[in-house]
């Protein structure tokens, strides 16, 4: 069993940080204190315990890290519903067939993983759930071959960046849902996977899952998801970079238009000099996938992205997670 880290609060209490040196609690004001290196309560209030997990889980969003772990969270309906929500999107999406195992077939496991998603403050937006299948089982050469996926590099995001501010061109971003589930496994990639934790079905009797499409965690997933990405930007007219195999480009040079697109997993940053071509992108896109329109960039990759635009300045402001006031945060600026 994984045992997590202390919190910083905890590890704080346990270094006597914080904890009054005054024998009356209610003169300083404080109902904590250290007992053999671990942080107690000087009073007994009743619930307290449970009161303070509530509100640490809020603050730092603790995600719990099995299934058992999650249906005894203070947060389980939330886990619940995204654990529903994803298998319906699995389901709709075609991503396995019910059938019955060769004797002697690798048959690979799963699991859940849940998560927050929090905005540029640190509050929690939604609760998402991910179906993981257990990739280290797998064989290589016989149940997966290429596992390459390139993804755009910090310099070519910067000057592309860069390049935009300085040209005032616009700047949008888009989420692609789902994405290593877009990948459609060849008819010679047989790959049978165990049912999700507490999801089997009753009428499945002896039969496992077997995989038609890509799931997160398999050694391949990324790979055919770069293949099909690649597949639909040639389609609609794009090239890819030379230098950088993440970044794609679209150039109409009758018409003054340029187009480019930086490509990080399931993340878009499109750039181009008229807002007219972003809006016939992403359409264009949506065709093909389910896309979510984030619309002026301002959130890459856990950098806050801040447009000064009379000044043509681009602010990249990188903050770590924030824990009961304290962050620390790393500046830069883009001409």
């Amino acid at each position: 069993m994984r045992i997590p880290k202390p919190l910083q609060i905890i590890r704080k209490l346990q270094a006597g940080i914080g904890v009054s040196n005054d024998n009356d609690p209610e003169e300083s004001g404080g109902v904590w204190t250290v007992e053999d290196g671990a942080p107690a309560l000087l009073k007994d209030f009743d619930g307290m315990e449970f009161v303070f997990a509530v509100e640490t889980a809020d603050a730092e969003a603790l995600k719990p890290c099995t299934l058992a772990e999650a249906k005894h969270h203070p947060d389980w309906p939330h886990w619940e519903k995204a654990i529903k929500e994803e298998l319906a999107t699995l389901k709709a999406a075609g991503t396995w067939r019910l059938e019955e195992a060769p004797t002697g077939a690798n048959v690979i496991g799963s699991k859940w993983v849940l998560k927050v998603k929090k905005d540029v403050a640190g509050n929690v937006i939604c609760y998402k759930a991910r179906l993981i299948a257990q990739g280290f089982s797998q064989i290589g050469s016989v149940d997966y071959d290429d596992t390459y996926m390139p993804v755009a590099k910090l310099a070519s995001t910067h000057a592309v960046i860069t390049m935009a501010n300085c040209l005032s061109f616009e700047m949008h971003q888009i989420d692609i849902k789902g994405v290593y589930l877009n990948g459609e496994l060849q008819d010679n990639e047989v790959l049978y996977m165990q049912h999700p934790p507490g999801s089997k079905s009753p009428d499945a009797s002896t039969c496992v899952l077997r995989l038609v499409k890509t799931l997160y965690g398999l050694k391949q997933s990324g790979c055919h998801w770069y293949q099909k990405l690649s597949s639909v930007f040639k389609s609609l007219g794009f090239t890819q970079c030379g230098v950088d195999q993440a970044i794609y480009f679209k150039v109409v040079i009758t018409k003054g238009e340029l187009t480019i697109v930086v490509v990080h997993v399931d993340d878009c940053t499109i750039v181009a000099n008229t807002i007219r071509l972003i809006e016939e992108l992403k359409a264009g896109l949506s065709k093909h996938f389910k896309v979510t329109d984030l619309r002026e960039l301002h959130w890459m990759l856990g950098i806050e992205v801040k447009r000064d635009h009379p000044g043509h300045l681009i602010h990249l402001l990188s903050r770590p997670a924030t824990v009961y006031g304290s962050s620390d945060a790393t500046m830069m600026y883009l001409r």
